[in-house]
């Protein structure tokens, strides 16, 4: 064999065993996370909850005793909230008598401290806690109407949005009674209420009357950030039964009022991001019978027209969806053009009717739905310039808004 052939093979070789070292050593560094823990030693968080210090007391404890448990010395602020946690316990899979594996049971508790850092007051819950805490699962933060009167909602979201762990698509919620009571539901379902209220609140496109646009952490971060109305959905317990509806304001990051039902399906109408809706309205030949329209598609738009210094709007709106319930149906007959045409005729003034209401409501509280401001912002920039730095407390609630609603039935059911 020449040299330059040895050569050329001894070369091939030590390539080839060096490459064998590389790929050793790197997998000495890929072989596992240096900080792997199981997931039954962590505690899931699922929920959180924040009331005011002095809200609840806790199940089967009197205060003075869950004041002493919840109570930690502060080198800085005083006790303004309760923050409450409710925590996933996972426990790990056992094998059955014919050597099947069976899954973990489940559980949740709720745990609670009061401070005005929460992040100090996380801290301070490790103490009533065996496992890390890990917040990559929260589901749901529900607000106290009264811890949000307290404080404002900015200092309660700072630490959900600077946090690494939290997601911004979390969803939120507010309510008038003792947030915590709501991460202590049972939901028929089985499931932990968390994952209920997250799952319930998802479902905003089935219920206009359940806010879903700009409700998320990272949809309240970029409103405060923009200096724009934040909305919150509004949950409800009583007698062991949780409802969603309606919708809580907060301008400048202060809670100023409530949406019923009817003015948040409403502004989902204006807004045009509602396809799915049901419209009732009497019958105008047999007094107190109802009828339904349901809505499964509908395109708006909304314009701003400029006359001197008048600002009035036009918001002109296509519906299409079926008739869904008619209380004198028996009454009536369908099958005629001009019968259709009159029952469309209607449903656009049952719809004109409950925009007009939602818009008058959000004049009435001085709160734009973030829809009229950036219309004329669009179409008409000089004059926005002029009114922007005024525009929610003076010129706003002083604008007209003409509707123009054209409705198609194109189904009237099985039965007719």
């Amino acid at each position: 064999m020449s040299t330059g052939i040895r050569r050329l093979v001894l070369s091939k070789w030590y390539k080839r065993w060096l490459g064998y070292i590389f790929i050793i050593m790197m997998s000495l560094f890929l072989s596992g996370c240096w900080d792997r823990q199981e997931l039954q030693e962590r505690h899931l968080v699922i929920a959180m909850a924040i009331d005011k210090a002095d809200e609840g007391a806790g199940p089967g404890q009197g205060k003075e005793e869950v004041a002493r448990v919840e109570n930690f010395i502060q080198p800085h602020g005083s006790k303004v909230y309760r923050l409450s946690l409710q925590i996933l316990q996972l426990a790990p899979a056992s094998t059955g008598s014919e050597g099947s594996m069976r899954s973990g049971k489940t559980s949740t508790s709720v745990i609670s401290t009061t401070g005005e850092s929460i992040s100090e007051m996380i801290w301070d819950m490790m103490g009533q806690s065996n496992k890390s805490l890990w917040f990559e699962h929260v589901q749901t933060i529900i607000i106290s109407e009264a811890a949000a009167k307290q404080g404002g909602l900015k200092p309660i979201m700072d630490f959900f949005i600077r946090s690494q762990e939290i997601r911004w698509l979390t969803k939120t919620a507010i309510t008038s009674g003792e947030a915590r009571a709501l991460l202590e539901y049972k939901p028929p379902s089985g499931e932990p209420s968390g994952m209920f209220i997250a799952n319930s609140l998802r479902m905003y496109g089935k219920s206009t009357h359940v806010p879903g646009w700009h409700t998320d952490i990272g949809d309240i971060t970029t409103s405060n950030d923009n200096q724009r109305r934040v909305l919150m959905p509004r949950i409800e317990l009583a007698d062991n039964m949780v409802k969603l509806g309606g919708t809580a304001l907060f301008k400048a990051g202060k809670l100023i009022g409530y949406l019923d039902e009817y003015a948040t399906q409403g502004g989902k109408l204006i807004g045009g991001i509602e396809k799915s809706a049901i419209i009732t309205f009497y019958c105008p030949d047999h007094p107190g019978k109802v009828l339904a329209f349901e809505l499964f598609s509908h395109n708006t738009k909304l314009k701003p027209h400029i006359d001197g210094d008048r600002i009035y709007y036009t918001l002109d709106i296509e519906m299409k969806g079926n008739l869904g319930e008619m209380q004198c149906g028996l009454q009536h007959s369908t099958i005629e053009d001009q019968d259709i045409h009159k029952l469309e005729q209607l449903v656009a003034e049952a719809a004109k009717e409950n925009i007009l209401y939602s818009f008058h409501t959000f004049q009435s509280l001085k709160v734009d739905a973030s829809v009229f401001g950036p219309k004329l912002a669009a179409y008409e920039p000089l004059v926005w310039e002029k009114v922007k730095d005024h525009w929610e407390d003076e010129v706003f609630p002083n604008t007209s808004l003409i509707i123009s609603v054209n409705v198609a039935i194109e189904n009237l059911g099985a039965h007719k």
